[in-house]
Parts: C-alpha cells; sequence; structure tokens
C-alpha cells in the first residue's frame, strides 16, 4: 500500500510539473525573444488548463504582433529609402536645419546647385561652408522677416513659410558664377525642437528667357517708336546744306557739313541698331527641311576666303552625317554669327599667339527616356581667345550681353532664338585648362531616313 501510494503520488506529482515545466520553458524563450507560439496543451480544465490556455494565446497575440511590427518596420525602412532615393534625385536642393542653423541633412542637388559638396558639412554650422556667404545671408534674413512678421500678427510662424528669388556668387576652384535661385523656407520639427527647411531651384535659364521675352517686346516697341522719325531727321538733315551752302562763308559752311553728317552718321547708326532689334524681336519663322550641316559649315567659311584671317580656321567636319532638319538661311547666319564672334575674340589675344578656331561636327549617340537608341548631330566652334568674362556668361543670350565696345549684343540672342526654333540646344562656356571659348549646337530633329 506504501509502495502503490508513493507510485501515484509520483505520478501525480509529475502530471502537475510537466505543464508547469514546459510553462518555465516558453517564458524563459519569451524571456530570450522566441515569441512563436509554444507546444503546451492543456491536459485539463482546471485552473493549471486554463492558466497554460491563456498563455499560448499570449504567445500567439505576442507573435503576431512582433510579426506586424517587423512589416511596418521594412515598409517604413523600404518607405524612408524611397523617400532619400526621390530626394537624392529631385533638381530642387534640399537643406535641413537645427534651431542652430546647424546642417542636419541635404540632397545630391544642394551640392549640385551650389557647385561644392555640402554633406561633407553635416553636423556643422552652416556658416562654416565657405563660398556660400550670400545664399546664408539671405536665408537668415528671410527667416527673421517672417518670424517678425508672424510675431506682429500674433500668429503661430510654424505654419507659414517665405519664398524670395535671390542672386548669389557661387565659386569653384576655376572661376565665380552667378546664379538666380528660387529660394522656399519654413520651419520644421527636428529632434525635438523646431528647425528650418529651405527648398531652393536654379532658375537662371528661366530668368533668362523670361528677359529674353521682356527685351523681344522692347525690341517690337523700339523699331516702332524710334524708327518713324530717324527718317524725317535724316531728310531734315540733308537739306539744311542746301537751303544755307551758299549764304555761309567757308570756315561756316565747313562747320556745318560737319554737323550735318555726324547728325546723318548717327541716324544710320541709329537705324542700323533698330533693324537688329527688329529682326530680333520678329525673326521669322523656321521652315525645316531637310540639310547636310557640312555643306552650310563649308559655305560660310568659303565666304571668308581671303581673309586675313582664313589661315586661322580649322575644319574637323565628320564625313558621314546624318541629315537635320532646319532652314538653310536661318542655320547660315547661326554659323555666320559664332565664327564672326570667335573673330572678333582672337582679335584680342596677344601679338606672339596664333589665332586658331576649329568648326567641328560630329554624331552624338544618346539614349530616350524608354531607352531607344537615338542620333544627335553636334556643330561646335572653339577659339584661343580671352573667353567670356564670368558675369557675363550667366546672361550670355540676352541683349547687351556683350564685351565689345560697340554693337548690341545680339549676335548670341539671335542664334539662341533660332536654335529654340529648330528644337535645339546650345551650351557656351569657357575652355577649361586652356584660353577661349566654346559653343556647341545641339540638333536633335533629323531628317526622316536618319
Amino acid at each position: 500500500s506504501v509502495f502503490v501510494a508513493v507510485a501515484f503520488a509520483f505520478d501525480i506529482a509529475s502530471r502537475l510539473t510537466r505543464p508547469l515545466h514546459l510553462l518555465a520553458l516558453g517564458t524563459k524563450a519569451i524571456a530570450e525573444g522566441n515569441l512563436s507560439p509554444q507546444s503546451a496543451t492543456p491536459s485539463s480544465a482546471d485552473e493549471l488548463g486554463s492558466l497554460i490556455q491563456s498563455f499560448n494565446s499570449m504567445t500567439r497575440q505576442l507573435s503576431i504582433a512582433q510579426q506586424q511590427t517587423e512589416e511596418s518596420q521594412s515598409a517604413l525602412e523600404s518607405a524612408k529609402a524611397y523617400l532619400e532615393l526621390v530626394l537624392a534625385h529631385m533638381s530642387a536642393g534640399v537643406i535641413v536645419l537645427d534651431a542652430d542653423f546647424k546642417l542636419v541633412s541635404c540632397n545630391e542637388a544642394v551640392s549640385r546647385i551650389l557647385r561644392q559638396d555640402i554633406s561633407v558639412y553635416v553636423g556643422d554650422m552652416l556658416s562654416q561652408v565657405g563660398g556660400i556667404g550670400s545664399f546664408l545671408a539671405s536665408i537668415t534674413a528671410a527667416f527673421s522677416d517672417m518670424k517678425a512678421h508672424t510675431a506682429a500678427e500674433g500668429i503661430g510662424a510654424e505654419k507659414h513659410y517665405w519664398q524670395k528669388q535671390i542672386e548669389i556668387a557661387v565659386e569653384t576652384s576655376q572661376s565665380s558664377q552667378d546664379i538666380t535661385l528660387l529660394v522656399r523656407g519654413s520651419y520644421l520639427p527636428v529632434k525635438g525642437e523646431t528647425g528650418y527647411i529651405v527648398v531652393f531651384d536654379d532658375v537662371t535659364e528661366i530668368v533668362s528667357a523670361q528677359r529674353a521675352t521682356a527685351w523681344g517686346e522692347v525690341a517690337r516697341r523700339l523699331a516702332h517708336e524710334i524708327k518713324n522719325p530717324l527718317t524725317p531727321i535724316q531728310l531734315s538733315a540733308e537739306r539744311i546744306p542746301l537751303k544755307l551752302r551758299e549764304k555761309l562763308d567757308e570756315p561756316d559752311r565747313q562747320f556745318l557739313d560737319r554737323s550735318t553728317q555726324t547728325i546723318i552718321n548717327q541716324v544710320t547708326a541709329m537705324k542700323c541698331m533698330v533693324d537688329d532689334f527688329r529682326d530680333y524681336a520678329r525673326a521669322p519663322q523656321a521652315t525645316l527641311t531637310p540639310l547636310e550641316i557640312n555643306s552650310l559649315v563649308e559655305d560660310v567659311v568659303h565666304l571668308y576666303a581671303g581673309n586675313d584671317m582664313q589661315d586661322a580656321i580649322t575644319l574637323h567636319l565628320t564625313d558621314v552625317l546624318p541629315r537635320i532638319m532646319g532652314d538653310a538661311t536661318q542655320l547660315r547666319q547661326v554659323i555666320h554669327n559664332l565664327l564672326q564672334n570667335a573673330l572678333d575674340a582672337t582679335d584680342e589675344i596677344l601679338a606672339d599667339t596664333r589665332p586658331q578656331i576649329v568648326i567641328r561636327t560630329e554624331k552624338i549617340t544618346y539614349q530616350d527616356v524608354v531607352n531607344t537608341p537615338c542620333i544627335a548631330v553636334r556643330l561646335s566652334v572653339t577659339d584661343n581667345g580671352p573667353g567670356f568674362p564670368q558675369k557675363i556668361l550667366a546672361q550670355i543670350f540676352e541683349p547687351y550681353s556683350t564685351t565689345k565696345e560697340r554693337g548690341t549684343g545680339l549676335g548670341l540672342a539671335v542664334v539662341k532664338k533660332i536654335v529654340d526654333e529648330h528644337h535645339g540646344r546650345i551650351d557656351v562656356q569657357n575652355r577649361i585648362g586652356t584660353h577661349g571659348a566654346a559653343v556647341s549646337v545641339l540638333f536633335l530633329r533629323l531628317a526622316d531616313e536618319a
């Protein structure tokens, strides 16, 4: 009886401790981070069975919660990576600053627009970044003005933003260039404090296009309002000597002739200037037909045969080029203007330097947005002159943007207008590592056979 009682007691104890042992193992597993459901199953409907059932339900809920948390974390990381990818490929620059104007983050466009790597200054004061003093001063003043305005109006500054257009000089290792930025700024919570976010775009080309449009309107009115009275002024100046010459003695006649001739010469010069503006404002629409760019270049260069600068012109024309769609008359004007500008630039080089002007044509291959192979034709004119001043480069296609003592600076403005009519692209830059300038025109619209 004693033996049976002991055996029966061991059996009851084993049945009671086995679920408790499984619960202890499950609790230990959860403490170690394993939230998967445990294998303990209730063996009875008493309090111990209810405890085991509740434990299993808890582990299942913890496992589901852990899985959902991991999925949410993965989605959050994917969204963060996607947002960083979008910011990295935005054309606009984005800068995040804390309350002390320390750089928290920025995208790649910031370095591209400001012409230097700004990301290396993350964690530093923005004032420590060299070459952007005018940019920093402008955004600091704008935030200060916004604070003053919101304080005066009694409204929360966190819900407002400012926007302004600023012109800054960006400095590189080789030169300095003036660019125009459209800047927007607002408040942004950063690390539990009120920080700042600044978004800006390089709108130099847009502003230049707006100025070109405004110049076109000015040129149209100038041609209409000024040219009409020039003809009677010239006729009157020519008639004065005819009426008074015989009534004056010789010194007075010479004075009269010089004065009237000066009037006539200046009126003629004004007529030429007005005609240039009229042509700029009312450029005829291009009639596009298949053309060979090499033939146009040779035709224009042939006009300089016998010129003192003929030996300075070198042609590098690709033999087999696809035909482009263009207006022969307008494209000859483009080539002539570019070549004349190069010849004028080489007049300013030193006496012991041989002028060198290179006209080059070549075929360019590229892929469009759907990865389809495409072909373009490029015409470039380079010289070894002094190049363009950096301040001129930013407004090179605007009237009166010239370094010449005479002229209206309409040459490149007309060229830009013609290239736009041909759905092309023109780029002007100074040659790196040497003296001179390089102008290239890219023709994207080719004949059907190309």
